[in-house]
């Protein structure tokens, strides 16, 4: 049986106020390469990766992989989670406070909410130079990292248990920093204003500098940044309009030492700060832009982050090492006082509010050896551990009310640890014919105990075992590679906090998947695929009204697939002129009636926040632009598809478009980029807090409404 756990960032909103082969426009999945960031046509073909721990050739991996070149996401004046993954069909975005998105892949979540009810881990993970930071105890906040210098994002599709462990059950988000050039000095500036409809001014300023400390031999690279968002969201109860500005600053220095050819190391230290005046929730009407609160709810989270990756060269293999360390604070405030008043409560009072701190630390170690490419077969073995340790006190409060209502503190404290070993491997038969296996043994620890109005918790124990196996077959002929794969994925199950003390099973899922990636005519590229989830005991978020107050709890679906079509094409028309489409269709449903606290979720449930249909097209045009400068013109339109976003189906919120519109214009080591973001500006619900029986309230967040962003970079 699993670990109970209480994560400090699961008691959220109501909870604490209650006590597909994807179209990618700019970035086609399948394994394929945004066509801004790869001008010439070679470039697509010659994409490497490391999403399976060992470079390839992106268009050679049986599965599917998104890549975001972090250069075109800087054209693209992208700054944050929300800017970025609307360019993947089939990955879904659930919007929350700042630095606590969810992200879904491929249909795979059980909740329509990222600030609210879902106590349980998420189904995407998110790693920063291979460290995961979707930690294995619950669903704790995920920092949004900042884009600036941000060498790729990959968007790994389907189950990645074999090589990234729990909480990939859906599939990965990898961040891969530039790295130091130790051949020369190197620098950047980029400095912007921006604008938000009906809404106030921000500005942003990012430096990097490069500077070899022994010309190949190390070199240090340091980046800075500073970045304030305008609000647009008003809120009367305080008598203060764009409310919900926001701030992030840090920086970053990495250090690599490379004495000789057997033997490169770099340190990576990393520090962010996220923080907004008031929350980004709209109550009750998207088009109103504005929530209602005596009181501000402010938050703050700041992330810490080390790593040392070390790799000695052996010979004929190549042994890696990655230490890990990182640390989240996060100081926030909800004001639900709109939210009680909605219950009819039948006592007065004027604010009901409560304050949180919590902090979560994780070491991490992994070794990995892999043989150098070259050879029929190509392996890797590996081993890794993680350890967290996470704490978090609670005051919930009732103002002007008689009696003890809400007037309660609690304190939690849970550690968790997993170890596993992992292989890789794929041997060539010859004649384009090639197979794949690979798999991961884990076990799971954790511990849970805290204390409730100053009585102590039980401590509740767990443990699990088990393993997540894959296999893959590959034909090339000519320039085409057809393929099928089979992964498996797993998550943390536990046990729900007192009052309830519900258990909830771990879950699993296999994903069955076959593709193309054609290449039928110069400058064309094509890519299909067709793959099937079959998702066992899938974790999801309801209310529990059994009780005298409603309680988020987590339980268990029992059986849930998704099937799906993913396609994307990439013309390049000539040099001035590319094209791209993309297409995802993702039908995720239950496959068994549940009875649950709140009610009969039927078979054929759709499966909240989760588009049956996501499209995104993309167009650029390179002309001769003033004063001898080379520009760039790129339109994307992207269409999300109506969702629910609730299991019982409930709150459902029709489909939405956007529009994008960029500019760039560069001469010598002048770059000037003007960027409209959400051009029709389009009020798109992106995620919804859900009520409880009898309580006419609704909160959602929407996408940012139209910004318009203009920036200047200088290359020393």
């Amino acid at each position: 049986m699993m670990m109970p756990k209480r994560s400090p960032y699961r008691m959220t909103r109501v909870a604490l106020a209650l006590g597909a082969a994807g179209m990618l426009a700019a970035v086609p999945i399948a394994a394929q390469q945004a066509p801004s960031t790869a001008p010439e046509e070679e470039g697509t073909q010659k994409v490497v990766i490391t999403a399976n721990k060992r470079p390839q050739k992106q268009r050679e991996v049986a599965g599917t992989i998104s890549v975001l070149q972090g250069s075109d996401l800087e054209q693209r004046g992208a700054t944050s989670q929300e800017d970025a993954l609307r360019l993947t069909p089939g990955v879904q975005l659930t919007k929350g406070e700042t630095s606590f998105n969810d992200i879904t892949i491929r249909g795979l979540g059980t909740g329509g909410c990222s600030v609210c009810g879902n106590l349980l881990q998420g189904t995407t993970g998110v790693y920063l130079q291979d460290v995961p930071l979707t930690d294995p105890i619950g669903k704790l906040a995920v920092p949004d990292i900042q884009l600036f210098d941000v060498e790729r994002l990959e968007i790994l599709r389907g189950p990645q248990g074999a090589l990234y462990g729990s909480s990939s059950l859906g599939g990965a988000l990898r961040y891969v920093l530039a790295q130091p050039n130790l051949k020369g000095f190197d620098a950047s500036v980029l400095g912007g204003v921006s604008t938000v409809a009906h809404g106030s001014a921000g500005h942003s300023l990012y430096g990097m500098v490069n500077v070899p400390l022994s010309e190949n031999v190390a070199a240090i690279r340091a980046v800075a940044f500073d970045r304030k968002d305008g609000g647009y969201l008003d809120n009367p109860g305080t008598g203060r309009k764009d409310a919900n500005q926001a701030r992030q600053r840090g920086g970053r220095v990495l250090g690599t030492v490379q004495p000789n050819k057997a033997f490169k190391a770099t340190l990576t230290v990393m520090t962010q700060t996220s923080e907004q005046d008031d929350g980004f929730s709209i109550v009750p009407d998207p088009t109103t832009l504005e929530h209602n609160t005596p009181s501000a709810s402010p938050r703050s989270q700041n992330f810490d982050f080390a790593n040392l990756e070390m790799n000695y060269d052996l010979g004929q293999h190549v042994l890696t090492s990655m230490t890990g360390w990182w640390k989240k604070t996060r100081d926030q405030t909800w004001d639900n006082t709109p939210l009680f008043r909605s219950f009819g409560i039948p006592f007065p009072f004027t604010r009901v509010y409560a304050v949180q701190f919590g902090q979560a630390t994780a070491k991490s170690q992994e070794f990995r050896i892999a043989n150098k490419p070259g050879g029929a077969l190509s392996y890797l073995f590996g081993f890794i551990e993680q350890h967290v340790d996470s704490s978090s006190t609670l005051r919930a409060r009732g103002e002007g009310t008689p009696g003890p209502f809400l007037d309660s503190d609690q304190a939690s404290h849970e550690t968790a640890k997993e170890r596993a070993l992992f292989f890789d491997g794929e041997y060539d038969l010859g004649s384009g014919w090639s197979v794949g296996l690979g798999g991961r043994f884990f076990r799971t620890n954790s511990h849970l105990g805290g204390e409730s109005g100053g009585v102590a918790v039980a401590a509740l124990d767990s443990a699990e075992r088990g393993s997540t196996p894959k296999a893959s077959v590959k034909y090339r002929f000519g320039d085409n590679l057809w393929y099928a794969s089979a992964a498996k994925g797993y998550r943390f199950g536990g046990r729900n906090a007192p009052p309830t003390n519900l258990p909830y099973s771990s879950d699993s899922v296999w994903n069955y998947e076959t593709g193309l990636r054609l290449a039928p005519a110069r400058g064309l590229l094509l890519d299909v695929s067709l793959f099937y989830l079959d998702w066992d005991k899938a974790q999801f978020s309801y209310l529990d009204t059994s009780g005298s107050l409603p309680t988020s709890v987590t339980g268990n679906v029992g059986k849930a697939r998704s099937v799906g079509f993913e396609g994307s094409l990439q013309y390049r028309i000539n040099s001035s002129f590319d094209l791209a489409a993309a297409l995802a269709y993702t039908d995720a449903k239950t496959t068994r009636d549940v009875n649950g606290p709140s009610g009969l979720i039927a078979t054929g449930s759709r499966l909240p926040n989760t588009p049956k249909l996501q499209t995104s097209v993309q167009a650029n045009a390179r002309f001769e632009g003033p004063l001898g400068s080379a520009g760039k013109l790129s339109v994307t339109h992207s269409h999300v598809g109506d969702r629910v976003l609730n299991i019982d189906g409930t709150a459902k919120f029709g489909g939405y478009d956007t529009v994008d519109l960029g500019l760039s214009l560069a001469r010598d080591n002048y770059t000037v980029l003007v960027n409209l973001a959400n051009a029709t500006d389009s009020r798109g619900v992106m995620s919804h807090i859900p009520s409880v029986p009898g309580a006419v309230y609704s909160e959602v967040f929407i996408q940012k409404p139209r910004t318009l962003s203009v920036s200047l970079r200088y290359d020393f």
